[in-house]
């Protein structure tokens, strides 16, 4: 009997891979080199080989799964790798905890918080206990004592709850944490209290956290995740379009899966954090404050707002202006009274994280005397990638649907940033193939910074042309399943013994995204009247941007040929600006100014953007230069 063939797609790994529906879902992860944890070899008893099936449809439940599984664990969709054959194309979602090797997340960035003021303050107070001459309830006594430090100060039904007994056991001498002049904690009054602040910044792929001492901008734990919503689709529009296939969902953050599951990671995020700390006298409660970033339909996926409108031109977000949400409204796992601040967004695919980005990378040249002449370019690359251009002392920003494909999707052999992942390839002038793996393991496949480099010395060694065509002139060239294909790893030296490719369809794919940002920058420049000469900084942020070549990036014209020592990778710089923000007012009030001056240009509205794209899909001349 012929076997069907099924396609298996792996999140948050990234890799797809065809399966027959004789094989199962773990030999599918060991096919694709992933590193499933199977303790018991693939026998269903030792459990650890935990998935979850979140579209398609799998093979009946064995009874070693309705063993391991509650009725209703079955029904959302959790099975046994080892246990579960493919009978459609499937949608599969790996836990952290069945990953025996982490993916590698940007959570690095250079700047650093200069500047503690915060919103949160903290005081000593001591209340007049209780007496037979003295009845006045406990909130009536709080309240007065609170009144000589602050005005009409507002206390939260959640402290009032727990006041009565926080007070007797502190022996009525407290440390009061304010938001402005809404009460929010109490902890007794020694020893002094650790007070944290909490800085996310929810990309569309990633989410990377920050746990910051608010007494001195310390970072006391950082930590980052795959965005969890992944599984409900891979960019910002199949995730709008989810929502409007679930009708039922859209205006009910309460059963709106994809706000649940951003909350439900944040607060996963954060208990790793608190565990990294490692000191149990620090938990959630002392949490009192949180800076949350991300592009416009992530705010407003993670704020539980519609999304629908996002998807239909204008463009037009719900919300621009900056939020203060109730972490308790919410259900982010914080101080319960503690209040989360969302910066202003742009416009409806810019959001509040470029406007966190600006702060560490734009803002300084803007607002430095000595240096606002300066014209100066910042472009955050991810899924979706936004680009500001700072000339003439004005902020212009548009955004890019790069798409996915430098985080590997897409690529017949792409992956994201996991151990075994190529990282760099360099073809020599002889033409042998030389590449670096992240964490020098056996390779499995290539992450963007590796699917970039092996394009351009592709090109630079002739055997691709300036249109992607592949020039038949090198042994590893071939046809396969009528698709021209390079291959970059024999079979032999591969970590699951399949050649490792690229093929024609990959390059195409790498020239959408990559035209895009290039139409963004060159309209970006027009706009303003001048060239890539006239640039004194080229800023790149971003975790795919933090380890690409930016000479192969050049080469294949994602960017333009700039001298090396104008271009500055600076990592998750909105991470850096959501911190600012939760270390200082200052820094909040100025992300609302930065974000009502810039003047915003939607490309696909844009007279030259058709043209523009078209010419950056081809690779640049060779002879340019640096």
């Amino acid at each position: 009997m012929v076997s069907n063939q099924y396609t298996i797609h792996l999140q948050p790994i990234g890799r797809r891979i065809q399966i027959p529906d004789d094989q199962t879902i773990l030999d599918a992860t060991q096919l694709a080199g992933i590193e499933i944890t199977s303790i018991c070899g693939g026998v269903g008893v030792c459990e650890s080989c935990k998935i979850k099936l979140i579209q398609g449809q799998l093979s009946s439940p064995t009874l070693d799964e309705e063993n391991a599984f509650s009725m209703e664990e079955l029904k959302q969709g959790f099975r046994l790798a080892c246990q579960a054959y493919p009978q459609s194309d499937v949608i599969i979602e790996i836990p952290p905890e069945s990953l025996s090797t982490p993916q590698r997340l940007q959570l690095e960035s250079q700047q650093k918080a200069q500047e503690i003021d915060t919103i949160v303050q903290c005081y000593s107070i001591e209340i007049p206990p209780p007496t037979i001459h003295d009845l006045r309830s406990d909130l009536s006594r709080i309240r007065s004592t609170l009144s000589t430090l602050i005005e009409n100060p507002e206390i939260d039904y959640q402290i009032v709850q727990h006041l009565p007994i926080k007070c007797r056991t502190y022996e009525w001498n407290i440390q009061a944490v304010f938001h402005h002049s809404k009460l929010i904690q109490i902890y007794p009054a020694n020893p002094k209290a650790n007070l944290l602040g909490l800085a996310v910044d929810i990309g569309t792929t990633k989410v990377a956290g920050y746990l910051v001492d608010l007494s001195n901008g310390d970072i006391l734990a950082k930590a980052g995740s795959m965005n969890p919503q992944i599984a409900f689709g891979e960019d910002v529009i199949s995730r709008i379009s989810y929502l409007i296939n679930h009708a039922d969902q859209r205006y009910k953050p309460a059963s709106n899966l994809l706000h649940q599951r951003i909350v439900e990671g944040l607060n996963d995020l954060i208990d790793k954090m608190l565990a990294d700390i490692g000191d149990s006298s620090i938990t959630r409660e002392n949490i009192v404050d949180a800076v949350i970033v991300g592009n416009t339909a992530m705010h407003h996926l993670f704020a539980g707002l519609p999304v629908e409108q996002l998807g239909i031109s204008p463009y037009v977000p719900a919300v621009s202006e900056a939020m203060v949400l109730s972490a308790k409204d919410i259900g982010l796992a914080i101080a319960p009274s503690a209040l989360i601040y969302l910066p202003p967004n742009i416009a409806g695919y810019v959001g509040a994280d470029h406007v966190a980005m600006l702060l560490p990378t734009l803002y300084p040249y803007y607002a430095d005397p000595h240096r606002k002449e300066s014209t100066v370019m910042a472009i955050d690359i991810g899924t979706n990638t936004e680009i500001s251009l700072l000339h003439d002392q004005k902020i212009t920003s548009c955004s890019c649907a790069s798409g996915p494909a430098f985080e590997g999707a897409h690529i017949q052999f792409g992956m994201r940033a996991a151990p075994g992942a190529i990282e760099r390839l360099q073809i020599t002038p002889e033409k042998k193939i030389y590449y670096k793996t992240i964490a020098d393991q056996t390779p499995v496949g290539l992450c963007g910074s590796g699917i970039l480099d092996a394009i351009a010395e592709m090109y630079y060694a002739d055997l691709i042309d300036s249109k992607g065509m592949f020039l038949n002139n090198h042994p590893n060239m071939r046809i396969e399943n009528r698709t021209m294909e390079f291959i970059l790893v024999p079979p032999e030296q591969s970590g699951h013994h399949q050649e490792i490719v690229l093929t024609r369809r990959d390059v195409n794919e790498i020239q959408l995204a990559k035209g895009a940002i290039r139409a963004g920058i060159n309209i970006l420049l027009s706009e303003a009247g001048i060239t890539p000469q006239d640039l004194d900084a080229f800023i790149i942020a971003g975790a795919f941007g933090t380890y690409i070549d930016i000479r192969n990036a050049m080469k294949i014209g994602m960017f333009p040929f700039i001298p090396l020592d104008k271009c500055e990778q600076v990592g998750n710089a909105a991470g850096a600006g959501a911190r600012q923000m939760l270390l200082s007012k200052r820094y909040r009030q100025i992300a609302s100014e930065l974000a009502q001056q810039i003047h915003y240009i939607e490309l696909s509205n844009h007279p030259s953007f058709s043209d523009e794209f078209s010419r950056s899909l081809f690779f640049p001349p060779k002879e340019l230069s640096f």
